[in-house]
C-alpha cells in the first residue's frame, strides 16, 4: 500500500479533527450552563426533542448524502449529476416533512414548539445532504468550517437567549434553529451549489441508482438511532423526564469518544472507497484498525479515571450523579465505533441492505435487554443493554469482513481490553475514584504493552520525519 494512502488518511483526519474537536469541545463546555439554567426535566424534554428530530431526518433525506459521497468519490457520477438529483430528493423530503406536521403533533409531546421542529427538520435535511457535498468533492476544509460555524453560532445564541433573555427551553430551541439557518447560508455562499444544481440534470436512471443505494440505509439509520437514542424513550416511560435528563448528560462524555472516532471515520470512509481496488488493501485495513483500537482504548481508560471529579466539580448537584453511568456507556461507544469501522465492507461493495440487517439485529438485542434490565437495574440496565446491542452488530460485521474481503482481525487484544475497561468501570462505581485511578494507571501500562508494535510504528514515523 502506497504511503500516500496513509498520508491522505492522516491529513483528512487532521482536517476533520479541527472541525469535530473544536465543535464538540465547545458543545461540551456549555453543558454546565444548561445544568444551572434548566431543570433535569426541561433538559430531558429538550433532549427528546433533538432525539426525535434525529429519528425523522433519515426519512426526509433518504440518506442520499451517503450516496453522494459514494458515487462522486467512486467516479460513478459527476458532482453536477449527484448534486442535482439529490436536490430533487431534498425537495420531495421537505414537502413530505411539512405535510406530516399533524402526525408530529400527535406522536411527540412538544406541541407548543412543533413549528420549530418542522423548520429544523427542513433546514437540517438540506444541511445534511449538502454539507457532505464538500467531502464528496474533497473540499474538506470547507466541510470543517461548516461544522465550526454551526456550533459556534449555536453556543453564541444559547448564551444570549438563556443567560441574557432568560427564555429557558424556548431559547435553546430558537438558538438551534438560527444556527442551522446560518449553516445553510454558509453552504449556499461557499459551495458552487447554484452552478452544479440544475433541473436539467435530473434523470430517472440516476435517481434510481442513488435511491437503490441510499434507501436501505434509512431503516439502518433508524435501527442505529434505536440503539443510540431509543434508550431515552424507555427511560422516559419507566423512570421519567428527570432520569432522562441525567442519562442524557451521562452520554456527553461517551459522545466525546464518538467525536474522536467520527473525525477519523469521515476520512476512513473516503480512503476505503479510494483504495478499494488496491492489492494491499488488507494490510491497510488491518494497520488502520489496530492503531485506532489502541487510541480508543487509551482515551477511554483516561476518561474513566477522571470522570467522577469532573462531573462532581463542574455540574450542579442534581446533575452530578450522571457520572455513575458514564463508564459502561463509554465501553458501549467503543464497541459501536468498531462496528462502524467494519461497515466499510458494505459501503465499498455497495451492499447497503446488509448494513440494515446487522443493525436491526443489534437494535432488537438492545431493546430486549433494555426492557428486561430497566426495572431491576435502572439506567445501569439500559447501559448494559446498549453494550450488548452494539456487540451483536460488531460480531456479525467482523465475520462479514472476513468472508467478503478475506480480512481477519485478531480480537484477543480487543476482548482483553474490553474486560479491562469493564473491571475499571466496576471499580469506579463500587469503590471510588482513587482505586479507579490506580487501576487506570495499571490498565494504561498493560494496554501500552499489548499495542507496543503499533506504538513503535507511530514513534518511528515521527522520528523519521525529524
Amino acid at each position: 500500500m502506497s504511503e500516500n494512502n496513509y498520508k491522505k488518511l492522516v491529513y483528512n483526519t487532521a482536517i476533520f479533527a479541527v472541525g469535530n474537536f473544536g465543535s464538540k469541545i465547545l458543545t461540551f463546555l456549555i453543558v454546565p450552563l444548561y445544568t444551572y439554567v434548566l431543570t433535569t426535566a426541561e433538559y430531558g424534554t429538550i433532549d427528546l426533542f433533538i432525539t426525535s428530530l434525529g429519528m425523522v431526518i433519515p426519512f426526509s433525506t433518504m440518506m442520499v448524502n451517503e450516496a453522494l459521497i459514494r458515487f462522486v468519490l467512486g467516479k460513478d457520477l459527476t458532482p453536477k449529476e449527484a448534486a442535482s438529483n439529490c436536490f430533487a430528493v431534498f425537495l420531495f423530503g421537505a414537502a413530505i416533512s411539512i405535510a406530516f406536521t399533524p402526525v408530529y403533533k400527535m406522536i411527540f409531546k412538544f406541541d407548543e414548539y412543533i413549528w420549530i421542529f418542522v423548520a429544523l427538520l427542513v433546514v437540517r435535511t438540506f444541511n445534511q445532504i449538502y454539507s457532505e457535498y464538500f467531502r464528496a468533492i474533497n473540499q474538506n476544509v470547507k466541510f470543517t468550517i461548516f461544522g465550526l460555524i454551526t456550533t459556534a453560532t449555536t453556543l453564541g445564541f444559547n448564551v444570549l437567549f438563556l443567560l441574557v433573555f432568560k427564555w429557558g427551553m424556548a431559547g435553546y430551541l430558537y438558538a438551534t434553529l438560527l444556527a442551522a439557518v446560518i449553516g445553510t447560508i454558509y453552504i449556499l455562499v461557499f459551495s458552487d451549489f447554484f452552478k452544479v444544481v440544475s433541473f436539467k440534470c435530473i434523470d430517472k436512471k440516476i435517481l434510481k441508482m442513488i435511491l437503490k443505494y441510499s434507501i436501505p440505509l434509512v431503516p439502518n439509520s433508524l435501527m442505529w438511532w434505536i440503539m443510540a437514542a431509543g434508550d431515552k424513550y424507555i427511560i422516559n416511560y419507566f423512570l421519567g423526564d428527570s432520569a432522562n435528563g441525567i442519562y442524557s448528560l451521562a452520554l456527553k462524555i461517551p459522545q466525546i469518544i464518538n467525536m474522536v472516532y467520527s473525525l477519523f471515520i469521515q476520512a476512513w470512509q473516503m480512503s476505503a472507497i479510494e483504495v478499494e481496488s488496491s492489492e494491499d488493501k488488507k494490510g491497510f485495513y488491518q494497520n488502520v484498525f489496530n492503531v485506532t483500537s489502541f487510541g480508543m482504548v487509551f482515551i477511554t481508560i483516561g476518561i474513566v479515571m477522571l470522570i467522577k471529579p469532573v462531573y462532581v466539580g463542574v455540574m450542579s448537584k442534581e446533575f452530578a450523579i450522571a457520572w455513575e453511568y458514564v463508564p459502561l456507556l463509554s465501553v458501549s461507544t467503543i464497541i459501536s465505533c468498531y462496528a462502524s469501522f467494519f461497515s466499510v465492507v458494505y459501503t465499498v461493495g455497495a451492499k447497503t441492505n446488509k448494513v440494515f440487517i446487522t443493525t436491526a439485529l443489534g437494535a432488537a438485542t438492545n431493546l430486549l435487554f433494555n426492557f428486561i434490565l430497566v426495572r431491576p437495574l435502572g439506567m445501569q440496565g439500559i447501559a448494559i443493554g446498549t453494550c450488548l446491542g452494539y456487540f451483536a452488530v460488531l460480531l456479525i460485521r467482523a465475520r462479514d469482513m472476513k468472508i467478503e474481503m478475506n480480512i481477519g482481525i485478531s480480537f484477543k487484544r480487543n476482548i482483553f481490553s474490553f474486560v479491562l475497561l469493564i473491571i475499571h468501570s466496576l471499580i469506579l462505581i463500587s469503590f471510588g475514584e482513587i482505586q479507579a485511578f490506580l487501576f487506570g494507571i495499571v490498565s494504561l501500562i498493560i494496554t501500552s504493552f499489548m499495542y507496543r508494535e503499533e506504538m513503535k510504528a507511530i514513534i518511528h514515523k515521527f522520528v523519521k520525519r525529524k
